[in-house]
C-alpha cells in the first residue's frame, strides 16, 4: 500500500496554519486578476481545512493554485494558476466569506482521475474525521454525489472506494493500517470501537477492532513518543483495554514503512486471532486494493462468525 513512510497525519494547527496561508495567497490572486475562481484540488483542501492526499503527478504545476473550470477552454492565462477541466457536476462552498472552491466530496470525486484508489480512500475518511473540527463530510454525502451524478473520470474508481471508506476515524495512518491488514486476506476491524470499562463509567475509543474476538489494534503516532505525560496516559490506556480482557496490537509507522512490515503486522494480527480461535489463520499472498474492495470478498463472512457460533 504505502513504502517508506515516515511521518504520521498533518495536526489540526498545521492544518489551520497552511488554511491562513492559503487565504492570503487566494486573496492575492484575486486582487491581481479581477476574475472568479473555484478552486480545486490541493487548494481546495487546503481552504477547507482537510489533509491532502500524500503525492500525486503534478509535474510543472507543483505549487500553482488549482482551479476548476468546465473545458480548458474556459481558461485564461495568469501566472501561477493551474486550470483543470471537470466535466462532473460541480458542487461549491464559500469559504472565508468570499474564496469559492469544490464541496469537500465534489473536490474527492475530482481527485479520482489521478489518485490510487487506496490513497482515495485515505481522502474520503480524511474528510469524516470523528473530531467535530475535522469532520467536513458524512459518508452520505458521499453517496448522494456519486448516485447522482452521471458520468466522470474516475467514477469507478469512487464506486470501489465507497464499498470500504469508514467514518470517524481519527487519522490516515489508521486507514493506512486497516487497509494493511486487508490486504492481506484478513477482514476489516470496526473503527474507533466504543469498549466500556468494567466497573467504571468510562469509555474508550479504541482505534480498530475486532470486538468478537477481544482484539484491539491501536496506532501510536511520533508525538505519543515525546511527552512523558502521552506515554504515562498510553500506558494507562493499554492496562485498562487489557484489564477489560482484550488482546492489545501496537502500531507505529515502523510497521507500514514498506511491504514486507505490513505483512509482518498482518502476521502479528493473525496470530492474535488464532488464540482465540484456536485455529490456523494464514495470510493470503498480498491483495491489491481493487482486491481488496472486490464486492463479493467484502461480502464473505469473517471466520469467527462460524468458529464462535
Amino acid at each position: 500500500m504505502v513504502s517508506n513512510v515516515t511521518n504520521d497525519a498533518i495536526s489540526l494547527t498545521a492544518l489551520t496554519e497552511l488554511k491562513a496561508m492559503r487565504m492570503n495567497a487566494c486573496d492575492e490572486l484575486q486582487r491581481r486578476s479581477r476574475q472568479p475562481f473555484v478552486y480545486a484540488r490541493d487548494t481546495a483542501l487546503e481552504l477547507l481545512g482537510i489533509e491532502k492526499p500524500r503525492s500525486y503527478a503534478r509535474s510543472k504545476h507543483r505549487g500553482c493554485i488549482q482551479v476548476v473550470v468546465p473545458s480548458l477552454a474556459k481558461r485564461s492565462h495568469v501566472s501561477n494558476v493551474q486550470y483543470l477541466a471537470w466535466t462532473g457536476p460541480i458542487e461549491t462552498i464559500i469559504v472565508g466569506r468570499k474564496f469559492e472552491c469544490l464541496t469537500p466530496v465534489c473536490a474527492w470525486a475530482h481527485y479520482a482521475s489521478v489518485l490510487t484508489l487506496d490513497e482515495l480512500i485515505i481522502l474520503a475518511e480524511s474528510m469524516m474525521r470523528r473530531d467535530r473540527r475535522l469532520k467536513k463530510a458524512e459518508i452520505s454525502d458521499f453517496t448522494r454525489f456519486i448516485n447522482q451524478a452521471k458520468r466522470f473520470e474516475g467514477i469507478r474508481k469512487c464506486r470501489r472506494a465507497l464499498r470500504v471508506i469508514r467514518e470517524h476515524t481519527d487519522s490516515s495512518m489508521e486507514t493506512r493500517t486497516r487497509l494493511a491488514l486487508m490486504r492481506y486476506g484478513l477482514p476489516s476491524p470496526v473503527v474507533n470501537y466504543e469498549l466500556q470499562v468494567p466497573n467504571t463509567s468510562r469509555t474508550l475509543f479504541l482505534d480498530m477492532a475486532y470486538p468478537a474476538l477481544h482484539i484491539a489494534v491501536e496506532y501510536d503516532g511520533n508525538h505519543h513518543r515525546f511527552s512523558s505525560a502521552q506515554v504515562l496516559a498510553d500506558d494507562k490506556r493499554r492496562e485498562m483495554i487489557e484489564a477489560a480482557g482484550w488482546a492489545y496490537i501496537k502500531v507505529t509507522f515502523v510497521d507500514l514503512r514498506n511491504e514486507l512490515a505490513e505483512e509482518e503486522l498482518a502476521q502479528r494480527v493473525a496470530t492474535s486471532i488464532e488464540r482465540v480461535l484456536h485455529v490456523p489463520i494464514p495470510l493470503e499472498p498480498r491483495l491489491s486494493i481493487e482486491q481488496v474492495s472486490d464486492g463479493h470478498r467484502l461480502q464473505r463472512k469473517p471466520l469467527w462468525d462460524l468458529s464462535l457460533n
